[in-house]
C-alpha cells in the first residue's frame, strides 16, 4: 500500500491523494492516471489538454502524480517514459498511452470513457 500526500483534481473538487488502492484501484468511477514529471516539456503541455477533457467528462477523476516525488509507485507501474497516461475502470487498466498525443487520438481514448 501506498501512502501518497498529493493534491489531485477532481474536477469540480479537490481531493487528497493518498492511497492508491482506495482512490484508483477501488473507486467507484473511472480514473485517469497521469504521471508527469516537472522538468518535461510534453508533460506541461500535456497537462491542460487533459484537464479539459475531463471537464467534458465529470464523473472522472484525474490524478496526476510527479514520479521524482512518488518514485516506488512510478517503478510499480514500470513507467519508463513520461508523460504516461492510465485509464482505470473497476479498478483495472483498460487503456494507457504515453508522449503526447494527436488530438484525435486523445479523443478516441476519452470516447471510451462512459459519460455517466
Amino acid at each position: 500500500m501506498f501512502r501518497l500526500n498529493k493534491l489531485i483534481k477532481s474536477f469540480g473538487s479537490i481531493q487528497n491523494f493518498t492511497n492508491w488502492e482506495q482512490d484508483v484501484l477501488k473507486a467507484s468511477k473511472p480514473v485517469i492516471v497521469d504521471f508527469y514529471a516537472t522538468w518535461c516539456g510534453p508533460c506541461k503541455r500535456l497537462t491542460p489538454l487533459l484537464e479539459q477533457k475531463v471537464k467534458d467528462h465529470p464523473n472522472v477523476t484525474l490524478i496526476k502524480i510527479d514520479i521524482d516525488q512518488h518514485e516506488q509507485l512510478a517503478n510499480l507501474n514500470n513507467i519508463e517514459v513520461v508523460p504516461t497516461v492510465f485509464l482505470f475502470q473497476n479498478g483495472k487498466k483498460v487503456n494507457n498511452f504515453t508522449g503526447m498525443l494527436p488530438p484525435d487520438q486523445l479523443n478516441k481514448f476519452f470516447d471510451q470513457i462512459p459519460k455517466q
